[in-house]
């Protein structure tokens, strides 16, 4: 019921942000129809024995890796390498690759415990970065931050030692924040996030994170808009961020009643039926809107938690709990971007953002979570990812 709710709630989101921008006239229509798909997709995932599914899990992710490959190979669309086009269907196989990655990293973790020794840790990491580097390359820099976040939480539910985990964490950020010097443009005022600069044989050199050199540029200038929020607003690097923090600003407490009094603050803000739904909620319900939207995220939560926690089957469990840190990791993201808690990335808010591929995703997500809950196999053993103290 709270997942319909934010369904409906992101169809009244999109059909604000469709009256503000006549370009995308017809979005709510499209969703409409997505969302009848979705219902389809998630009766269909709650009546499928999800035991029966983890034993093509392998198989499933094999062929997802195929589809990312293959997507490499088609034409770009939007200046990327995300879609398979079916007739007039986008279809987005990152979005694929989420939820099959979660099945067959639970199918890994049921019954094994090398992962509680350091060296057994790299298996699960290996396949979590070939396809997380694959999504990199289309590019989607927002699909790809969902994995590590992922993998976390499952390794831990699954009984992974948190120092093992922590350490692995602090050694990756130092490589990422590595410095490394690189010339700077001529004009170029102020680098990127840079921790230095030197000058030699009259070139500039500036010292940067060594993530920066593997970013594209448009990627590098979401992080000196989100660094330099204030100094940036006016500019194209900081414009999309300044403008979905005055819409929430603007939304103050109960929101715009008037459509015409809170027109002028929706038309001025770029994407703000796909990723930045969120901002138009704001606008649109104000305060007590973002609130009722968390409220029903946490509902899911909430009751998903429970699922975990009473399911003893290793798969299940480990299941509902990628499930879960896979919605997590998403809301968090893209509410966070559009307060200018984090960069702007592209990251969809689950359920409401304008997009097939991600709600029928979703929806089969919630789907399996909902299976895992109504099929509870009998204990006969050990409970499981209960380790003695020795390993």
């Amino acid at each position: 019921m709270a997942a319909a709710v934010l369904v409906v709630w992101g169809l009244l989101a999109i059909g604000v942000a469709e009256q503000a921008d006549p370009t995308i006239r017809g979005s709510v229509s499209k969703q409409a129809h997505f969302a009848l798909v979705a219902v389809a997709v998630f009766v269909i995932a709650t009546l499928l024995p999800y035991q029966a599914l983890g034993r093509y899990a392998y198989l499933i992710f094999a062929v997802t890796l195929a589809l990312l490959v293959t997507v490499l190979c088609l034409p770009p669309i939007r200046y990327s390498h995300r879609w398979i086009v079916l007739g007039e269907l986008q279809v987005q196989i990152s979005e694929i690759a989420k939820l099959s990655y979660i099945i067959m990293l639970a199918w890994y973790l049921r019954y094994r415990k090398n992962y509680r020794h350091l060296t057994g840790l790299a298996v699960p990491f290996v396949l979590t970065f070939v396809p997380l580097g694959l999504i990199l390359v289309e590019p989607d820099l927002g699909t790809s931050l969902l994995f590590l976040p992922t993998l976390y939480f499952m390794l831990f539910m699954a009984g992974a030692k948190l120092r093992h985990l922590l350490g692995i964490m602090a050694v990756a950020t130092a490589v990422v924040l590595f410095p490394v010097p690189h010339a700077v443009e001529p004009g170029l005022a102020r680098p990127v996030m840079a921790y230095g600069e030197l000058t030699l044989a009259g070139r500039r050199y500036a010292f940067s994170a060594v993530s920066l050199a593997l970013m594209e540029p448009h990627q590098r200038a979401r992080v000196d808009g989100w660094l330099h929020q204030e100094q940036l607003k006016a500019s194209d690097e900081g414009y999309q961020l300044a403008r979905s923090k005055m819409v929430i600003g603007a939304g103050r407490l109960g929101g715009y009643g008037d459509w015409n009094e809170g027109e002028m603050y929706f038309q001025m803000l770029p994407e703000d039926h796909t990723d930045f739904i969120f901002s138009v909620i704001a606008g649109r319900w104000g305060f007590l809107g973002c609130v009722g939207v968390l409220l029903l995220y946490c509902v899911i939560f909430l009751l998903g938690a429970e699922i975990a926690v009473i399911t003893y089957d290793p798969f299940g469990r480990l299941l509902a709990v990628g499930v879960l840190a896979l919605l997590f990791s998403q809301i968090v993201i893209n509410i966070g971007m559009t307060m200018g808690l984090m960069p702007v990335t592209g990251m969809t808010l689950p359920l409401m953002s304008y997009g097939g591929s991600s709600l029928v995703i979703n929806a089969a997500a919630l789907g399996l979570l909902i299976n895992v809950g109504q099929r509870r196999p009998v204990l006969l053993g050990p409970r499981p990812f209960e380790h003695r103290q020795e390993d």
